[in-house]
Formats: structure tokens, C-alpha cells, sequence
């Protein structure tokens, strides 16, 4: 491993920089995905629609250089969906490689809506829409990691639950 170094994102995110571990002239992407429950059971989910892909996943994004994995979660949840959250714990870890040559470590913590009024397309130019879904919809789309639904409905029925490892080996 060479170390850290700083990486911009496409001109779209110009602002961001993103934290990148430099591995033998391969970047290793850092990122955070946040599991949001509200009043009703249902589960925030990030909706991405262009030419290229129809999927659901959670909500997150990019860690920046020197933030905390909890001030990514918060932050992005803000700018994504205009919704205050409190992260209460980390529930699972998973590697994350793509047929594309791309690898991103994902780390998925369950937090809580504090406050904020929901805004469900605020990133109208990258073609994601924000919505909350109940859990059994998402049989019926494409949902991003797949083998997390099983695990969520346990995670909705007892808000405690844990898993004894919670590391998730990718399906690629």
C-alpha cells in the first residue's frame, strides 16, 4: 500500500474530494451507506435512473479526506435528502467489486431521523430520487446489495439486533 491520497471526483462533484486508498495503481474507494427506518417502518432508499441503470440501493456516498465514517453518514444523508440524522452503530462491512475494475469498501450504519423536512429529489442532476419504501417492495426492484433484504427484516423487527460477523463478502 502507497498510502492515502487525495482524488477528485467527475466535474459534476468538483467540490468533493474523496478519500482513496492507492493500492499498486488501483484506488480503493471509501463509503458510507446509511439504513433509516422513519415513524412508519419504512426504509429510505436512494433510487438511481439513467440510460445506463435502474436500481435502489441506501443512501451514502464518498468519504472525504480526514472526515469521520459518522460525519459522512450525517452529511450526505443532509444533502441527499435534507433529512438530520443520528448514526447509533455500525451494522455491516462489505467489499464491494465491480465488473467495472472499480472496488469500494462499504460500511453501513443504522441511524435515526432527528429532524430536517424531507426533500425526495434533491440530486435531480445525477438522476437519483430519495424515497421511503416498505421492506417487502424492494422484491419487486432491482436492490443493491440484494442479501442485505433478508438481514433488514431481522434488523426492523428488533432495532438491537446484531449479526455475530458482520462482514459481507462480495458476490463478484
Amino acid at each position: 500500500m502507497k498510502g492515502l491520497i487525495r482524488s477528485k471526483l467527475p466535474l459534476l462533484y468538483q467540490d468533493v474530494t474523496v478519500k482513496v486508498i492507492h493500492m499498486g495503481g488501483k484506488d480503493i474507494t471509501v463509503l458510507t451507506r446509511a439504513v433509516v427506518f422513519n415513524e412508519n417502518d419504512e426504509m429510505l432508499v436512494q433510487h438511481d435512473l439513467t440510460p445506463e441503470s435502474d436500481f435502489y440501493r441506501f443512501p451514502g456516498g464518498h468519504v472525504r479526506f480526514r472526515e469521520k465514517l459518522e460525519d459522512c453518514v450525517v452529511r450526505e444523508i443532509r444533502e441527499e435528502t435534507g433529512l438530520e440524522v443520528e448514526v447509533n452503530r455500525l451494522l455491516w462491512v462489505r467489499d464491494f467489486l465491480d465488473h467495472m475494475q472499480y472496488h469500494s469498501i462499504e460500511l453501513f450504519f443504522l441511524a435515526t431521523i432527528v429532524g430536517g423536512e424531507f426533500v425526495s429529489t434533491l440530486e435531480v442532476e445525477t438522476g437519483s430520487e430519495f424515497s421511503f419504501k416498505i421492506l417487502e417492495e424492494l422484491d419487486d426492484f432491482v436492490f443493491y446489495p440484494r442479501g442485505l433484504i433478508p438481514k433488514l427484516k431481522s434488523l426492523r423487527e428488533d432495532r438491537n439486533w446484531a449479526e455475530e460477523n458482520p462482514y459481507i463478502r462480495s458476490v463478484n
